[in-house]
């Protein structure tokens, strides 16, 4: 009966992975959401610009298997950075943060062991990414807030980062 159950539980485990697939590419169809961008030198390059809220953020990162640097936002507003501590960083190989307000987003993450890196403009962080991810990672811009001080929509910051990845590619 052990082995029933426990068949089934395998199952159902394997429907669950392979629907979480299935999101994952019709996600990955919506521009700015899950969006890949480019592999380069093994490395996966995705744009999450649309997720500019931590909850749409920590969904993505959910969904990725391999290990993720992280290319985020930051927010004026201290109350963005309420969910920061709820965001599992198990899988997160660093965290390369963009904005004018680093600093409040570097003392949420004050109990990570990941480096945290801050760059002054998305081309930056892509670089920068590049220099940390190996064949196998994830790059994934993914804001996790509204920056409406250096960017007027999520969109925006998507092409800015599509480009940066081009830029990056060429040096």
């Amino acid at each position: 009966m052990k082995s029933h159950t426990s068949h089934l539980l395998a199952k159902v485990n394997e429907r669950l992975a392979s629907q979480q697939k299935q999101n994952i590419r019709r996600l990955g169809e919506i521009e700015h959401r899950l969006e890949f961008v480019d592999v380069v030198d093994g490395v996966e390059y995705v744009n999450d610009a649309k997720a500019t809220d931590l909850n749409s953020t920590w969904y993505s990162l959910e969904c990725m298997d391999q290990s993720v640097i992280w290319i985020m936002g930051s927010s004026s507003d201290d109350r963005d950075y309420d969910l920061m501590n709820e965001v599992a960083t198990n899988n997160i190989k660093a965290f390369v943060i963009t904005g004018q307000h680093h600093e409040k987003v570097r003392a949420s993450l004050q109990n990570v062991k990941q480096p945290c890196i801050q760059c002054g403009s998305i081309l930056d962080a892509a670089i920068a990414a590049k220099e940390i991810a190996n064949s196998g990672d994830v790059v994934l811009y993914s804001p996790g807030f509204s920056d409406l001080e250096n960017f007027t929509h999520f969109k925006e910051q998507g092409q800015a980062f599509r480009k940066a990845v081009r830029e990056m590619r060429l040096r």
